[in-house]
């Protein structure tokens, strides 16, 4: 199995949760942005229209066109599992399947939203490593399947992870590969995109290359863990799939009659480019703990460090030194390669936690006279 969070170890507590006293454990617990913040503040002056009708909800397609290069439909959710829930369910009825990753968010951690939204579809697991699905095993699964058969549960959908619940990310060749196999066999494309800006910061390409142009019908777009309160968003850039999101939004509870408080965040996150600086300070503060890790010896890396996450497997020596500096990490089983942590940045890190934790890897490696590269050649795999 792929990485799975140690629940023994992350038990709540009296008082509150044992996770929240982890470092570098989400990027969900970080603060709402200044300038989200300063956005929710301003559009709480005066009455407006419920439901979706107020001047800041009405900006929301023509702003998210312009960034998609292309008509966009936006419908607000308050969750990633509202989101992926509805995204599925507008394009897989009851009698459908969703082919997706076995270790894919909306299999591992949403309670069976998919399932719920759309009415009782059923999910198909394809393996794959750094949770991605490749063409070969996608191909090999629809056949195996059976289009069309009668006697099986329709095939409807797929839903690809942006970046991976590893950390990985797709090339936009990949995604492309993958949606012309699905479209082929007359599937829809969804991308969960939890962590879409930290993709796109990593591959340098623009939201358009890395959702219709790729092929994507559907996306979650992500925006919680990159410094808003409580706005996703589910969009879509098919006038028909639209049509059933609005009736699906409305009856499963989510066009809030208060909307403009969600839409005036999801417009402020794409003002002055905010999603690509807070992305690109969550990656780069990856980068300087996987560098900082890569000093010493005996450091083991279960995936590549592609956004802002990072699977590792710590000796226990350096385990020790983080936690004598104040710095404890989230326990999380990484498969194969054993128990590990999971780290993840965010944009509001602290230097001064960050420097923390680069002292107490270069003294381990100082103290065993590791060179820096021999070591990193054997704890980083290849990108």
């Amino acid at each position: 199995m792929t990485p799975q969070p140690n629940m023994a170890a992350a038990s709540p507590q009296p008082g509150g949760s044992k996770i929240a006293t982890y470092h570098f454990n989400s990027d969900n617990g970080a603060p709402v942005c200044d300038q989200v913040m300063s956005a929710l503040l301003s559009c709480n002056q005066g009455t407006e229209t419920a439901y979706g009708a107020d001047r800041f909800t009405v900006k929301l397609a023509p702003a998210y066109s312009e960034y998609f290069e292309r008509e966009a439909f936006v419908f607000p959710v308050p969750t990633g599992t509202a989101g992926n829930g509805l995204a599925l369910g507008a394009i897989t009825p009851p009698y459908g399947t969703i082919f997706c990753h076995e270790s894919a968010h909306i299999v591992t951690t949403e309670g069976g939203a998919p399932e719920f939204y759309s009415g009782g579809c059923r999910v198909t697991l394809l393996p794959g490593e750094d949770n991605k699905i490749t063409r070969t095993d996608l191909d090999k699964a629809l056949r195996k399947h059976g289009i069309g058969n009668v006697h099986h549960m329709a095939a409807s959908a797929i839903s690809l992870t942006q970046a991976t619940e590893a950390g990985a990310v797709y090339r936009a060749e990949e995604l492309k590969e993958l949606s012309e196999i699905a479209h082929r066999e007359g599937l829809k494309v969804h991308l969960d995109g939890a962590r879409f800006s930290n993709a796109i910061v990593h591959l340098g390409i623009t939201p358009a290359e890395m959702s219709w142009k790729a092929g994507i019908d559907i996306l979650t777009f992500g925006t919680t863990k990159n410094g808003t309160m409580n706005a996703e968003a589910v969009i879509t850039f098919d006038p028909e799939i639209a049509r059933v999101l609005g009736f699906l939004h409305k009856r499963a509870g989510h066009l809030f009659s208060k909307m403009r408080y969600m839409s005036a965040q999801l417009l402020s996150y794409l003002e002055n480019d905010l999603w690509y600086a807070n992305a690109l300070q969550a990656n780069q503060n990856a980068v300087r703990i996987a560098s900082a890790l890569a000093q010493c010896s005996d450091v083991v890396l279960a995936h590549p460090v592609q956004i802002n996450e990072i699977f590792a497997v710590l000796p226990p020596r350096l385990s020790i030194a983080l936690r004598e500096k104040g710095i404890h990490l989230r326990p999380w089983n990484l498969g194969g390669n054993g128990e590990g942590f999971r780290l993840v940045m965010s944009y509001s890190d602290s230097p001064e936690q960050i420097q923390r934790f680069e002292d107490a890897c270069r003294e381990d490696a100082a103290a065993r006279n590791v060179g820096h590269e021999d070591v990193r050649l054997r704890a980083v795999r290849p990108d």
